[in-house]
């Protein structure tokens, strides 16, 4: 399924250490619904998937949009690997379409825009839909850990790549 018109819901889903990061969107400049989950203890995965299965049942996606965390390149953690199969599988249960961008395919998209690190593509999104510009984290240094809130960007990255295949 292309979703290309009006009132199809995608939710785009961004997987970190912490939680999980969203962005819910009908088109590339209007979201919805975006915003970090906290997980906490030795069960992060179950945690994330009923806060994923609560996000589900509150927006009832067409399509979920994630990271392949399986990529060539790809540094994501065991941990979070298997939690997106089984984001997958539980999409794949409630007949919802999955997508999958592996990193580059996001970075390839934004590159027309300027942008190449984290932070620019962030940056680039932030100004073009004003509902997250203040939410932008400001720029990392190299010894500090990444602000939570950067997860929405990068749903919202993978949200915007989606978007950007479909019309094409």
């Amino acid at each position: 399924m292309t979703i290309s018109h009006r009132g199809d819901t995608i939710l785009a889903l961004y997987p970190t250490t912490r939680g999980i990061g969203f962005i819910v969107m009908q088109s590339p400049l209007a979201p919805i619904d975006w915003g970090t989950r906290d997980a906490r203890g030795k069960q992060k995965n179950a945690v994330c998937l009923k806060k994923v299965s609560s996000l589900i049942e509150t927006h009832q996606p067409d399509a979920i949009i994630l990271e392949d965390p399986t990529a060539e390149g790809s540094v994501r953690p065991d941990r979070i690997k298997r939690l997106c199969r089984a984001i997958a599988s539980l999409a794949d249960n409630q007949s919802i379409d999955v997508h999958v961008y592996a990193r580059t395919r996001v970075q390839e998209f934004f590159k027309s825009y300027g942008a190449k690190t984290r932070h620019e593509i962030a940056t680039i999104i932030a100004t073009q839909v004003t509902a997250l510009e203040r939410f932008l984290p400001p720029h990392r240094r190299t010894w500090e850990i990444e602000n939570p809130k950067m997860s929405i960007f990068n749903a919202a990255a993978l949200a915007m790549t989606f978007f950007g295949a479909a019309e094409r």
